[in-house]
């Protein structure tokens, strides 16, 4: 078991405190290729999850069409919002070179 440092912005700390947040959608650098299903994550330092699931996507496109937005934008903007969200977060340059990876977790603790 592997242990991640993972930083987002305080609303969307906000959201995976609460549980509405369950997949974390970022360019898949190098440091997490290698996270798997029971790895830990420590969101800005303070909240513990653990890995539930991770897929790879070539576009952050492909990923929305595939994972549920509600999961990864909890206030559920529009499908073309949010792309946009993440067009305005990452260059597409990064998109391209190295693709994308959604991280499906639950805060430790979780029953479910």
């Amino acid at each position: 078991m592997k242990v991640y440092k993972i930083r987002v912005k305080e609303e969307y700390l906000d959201q995976i405190k609460s549980g509405r947040k369950r997949i974390e959608l970022r360019a898949a650098y190098p440091y997490l290729k290698g996270i798997k299903p029971g790895d830990r994550i420590i969101f800005n330092d303070s909240v513990p999850a653990v890995v539930t699931g991770v897929r790879t996507y070539e576009t952050f496109r492909q990923a929305l069409r595939e994972e549920p937005i509600s999961k990864v934008f909890p206030d559920e903007p529009s499908f073309e919002r949010a792309v946009k969200r993440f067009h305005n977060l990452y260059p597409k340059w990064k998109e391209n070179r190295y693709g994308v990876i959604a991280i499906k977790f639950k805060l430790l603790g979780e029953e479910r």
